[in-house]
């Protein structure tokens, strides 16, 4: 399946495209609002599913230096806001996850898996990162796979966030 199936794909240098996404108590958070520094968003197929689990607890783990250089995570799937909660909950997430029920932001930023396994026609986010530099809302970072079994390289997000202890 071609990537122009949902749409152009995002760059690295294109301005992100804006979003509305309910965050787990159905509070709206815009990417417009995150005014300085850095946002890592951190794409996932599935809340629960253990590679997710990894990926996301990692993002948890290294939270506080990348706090400290002005970098906020934001994690997406199209879960919904309760399924993301149990999912936050229960393994501690300290940042927000948003959820993209009707799938218009993987469709906007071009990450959508068309199937997850066995769920044929079931749509949700390819594993992917974008950090976005919120002064001028520009992609400065981009890795997308088609494998879910594959965690992105946290040393070159790191690097990308300039956010190496």
């Amino acid at each position: 399946m071609s990537n122009s199936t949902y749409g152009k794909n995002i760059e690295v240098g294109d301005k992100a495209p804006d979003f509305e996404l309910l965050d787990t108590n159905q509070e709206i958070h815009k990417l417009s609002d995150y005014k300085d520094g850095m946002t890592i968003l951190a794409f996932f197929p599935a809340a629960g599913s253990p590679v997710c689990t990894v990926e996301m607890c990692n993002f948890r783990d290294s939270l506080n230096s990348l706090k400290s250089k002005n970098v906020t995570v934001l994690g997406i799937s199209v879960d919904s806001p309760f399924a993301n909660k149990v999912f936050a909950e229960h393994h501690g997430l300290n940042f927000p996850i948003l959820s993209d029920y009707d799938r218009q932001v993987i469709e906007k930023y071009n990450v959508v898996m068309p199937s997850l396994g066995k769920l044929k026609d079931f749509k949700v986010a390819k594993r992917s990162i974008f950090v976005v530099d919120n002064k001028n809302s520009q992609i400065i970072y981009k890795w997308v796979t088609d494998n879910p079994l594959i965690e992105p390289d946290y040393n070159e997000i790191r690097k990308a966030t300039g956010t190496f202890s």
